[in-house]
């Protein structure tokens, strides 16, 4: 019993304290008579001596009074709440030779899950098949009482723009099937860009489509002389028809709808317009039709490297004629026909490299030389549009760089191309001109208040969603057109 015995050395402790300092009092001086018989006698403990003192050991503690100094026990630990299941969202990319089922299979989604699923997509399908590199939108859902095997709350696909196919599960464990069409509304947006090298790459590069700058181009090279005139740092605006999901996602790229070429002494400005009956083409503002019988130039060249006329061959070393010009351009370039005609001869041409004639009428032809490659389809006896793209820049046969050599004949000989010149065609007249008017006041007005195409990136799609999507602001609509 460890307390009565703590409890008995600390009575002795303060025994023995009480006894010295009595033996302290009793050293002090003695008072005179007078002062004595004032005060009190003082309390003399000198004589008390540790046997005079009775200890008197404490009671014992018993048993209950002892668990009172016990440690509480703590409260056995309460069982740990489950975890709670994770969520996550997966991309999928549907390979050759996959289907969906494989691919559940492949993640352990169990058997009877990913049977389901695949019923439920190919009830959407029908007959139809997903094609290679699809990609497959899951949320899954990984469960605590099986972590090795997880639970697909939700599958998308959207093999078309317009199309999305989504498979949801539901409360019972089963999958409901939804295929969600999405409206498609045009959008005009603009393209505000600084010339930096090729007019084409600098239009890429600020987000218009290929196939819209080259029909820019296309449409400016009848009056613009790209060599002398196209300068670096010009500044030039495009305006593009996008074609749009109703969730945002940008399912063409834009068609070119007008466009304009800030040069040093003037502006050029091309409208696309269909007359009644007609086809689509480009106008000036004054509607008259950009086509001329031919293009000033053939391409969208960086700079003109040779004029025609006699001059010192830089590979063979002597004076010759050069009968035709060269323009200096990278390797890829596209070369355009500069004039409706058939193919006449391509292939190789000995020092010409890889060359193509045209023949436009019976004493006028245009060749090109030294191309990298032909354009699609082009071949003897085909005939070609103006403008059509017929070969790229390279520098096959005697070539000393990346340039297009271009050739212009009339009735069999070499004549200089730049001195050609070349009437405009129709005009827009009757009805037509009124519609053209109005039509070129909207897109003029557009060119310059038009949302710029880097502000209406295109949204992802919706995914795992069975709520309708929400119908974009009116867009703008070219009228009339």
């Amino acid at each position: 019993m460890i307390w009565p015995v703590l409890g008995a050395i600390g009575l002795i402790a303060g025994t023995l304290f009480l006894a010295l300092g009595g033996l302290l009092v009793t050293q002090r001086p003695i008072p005179d008579v007078e002062t004595a018989q004032a005060e009190p006698p003082p309390l003399v403990l000198a004589s008390l001596t540790l046997a005079d003192i009775e200890l008197t050991p404490p009671p014992p503690l018993s048993q209950d009074e002892f668990k009172g100094f016990q440690m509480k026990q703590p409260d056995p630990a309460a069982d740990p709440e489950p975890p709670a299941s994770d969520r996550y969202e997966l991309t999928l990319r549907l390979e050759r030779g996959d289907t969906v089922e494989k691919m559940l299979a492949d993640i352990d989604v169990p058997e009877v899950d990913r049977k389901q699923i695949a019923e439920r997509l190919q009830s959407l399908l029908k007959k139809k098949k997903l094609p290679a590199g699809e990609t497959i939108e899951l949320m899954m859902q990984t469960m605590p009482e099986q972590p090795d095997a997880p639970r697909v709350l939700s599958l998308s696909v959207r093999p078309q723009p317009e199309r999305e196919y989504i498979i949801q599960r539901q409360d019972d464990g089963s999958y409901d099937a939804e295929e969600k069409i999405y409206k498609i509304s045009p959008r005009i947006v603009r393209v505000e860009a600084e010339r930096n090298g090729s007019l084409q790459q600098s239009g890429i590069k600020a987000g218009a489509p290929s196939a819209a700058m080259v029909d820019f181009i296309r449409a400016l090279s009848f009056d613009v002389d790209f060599q002398r005139e196209l300068k670096e740092g010009q500044k030039f605006t495009v305006l593009l028809e996008q074609l749009v999901t109703s969730d945002g996602l940008v399912t063409h790229p834009g068609r070119l709808l007008a466009g304009e070429l800030r040069l040093l002494k003037r502006t050029v400005t091309v409208i696309r317009f269909r007359p009644q009956g007609g086809a689509d083409g480009f106008y000036n503002p004054q509607g008259e039709s950009v086509v001329r019988s031919f293009l000033r130039t053939p391409m969208d060249a960086s700079k003109l490297t040779s004029r025609f006329g006699m001059r010192q061959h830089p590979i063979l070393g002597f004076s010759a004629l050069h009968a035709g010009v060269d323009f200096g351009a990278a390797s890829g370039t596209p070369i355009l026909a500069a004039g409706t005609g058939k193919v006449a001869m391509a292939g190789y041409n000995g020092g010409y490299g890889l060359y193509v004639k045209l023949q436009h009428t019976h004493d006028v032809a245009t060749a090109y030389a030294h191309m990298s490659r032909l354009g699609p389809g082009i071949k003897p006896g085909v005939s070609v549009r103006q403008g059509q793209v017929i070969g790229f820049v390279g520098s096959t046969g005697m070539s000393t760089g990346p340039h297009l050599h271009y050739e212009f004949h009339r009735g069999g000989r070499a004549v200089n191309p730049l001195a050609q010149k070349f009437a405009m065609r129709a005009a827009v007249g009757g009805k037509d001109l009124t519609r053209f008017q109005a039509l070129s006041r909207q897109y003029l007005n557009q060119m310059k208040n038009a949302p710029a195409v880097a502000d209406v990136k295109a949204k992802p799609p919706q995914q795992k969603t069975s709520q309708a999507p929400r119908e974009p602001a009116t867009p703008q609509v070219a009228k009339g057109d």
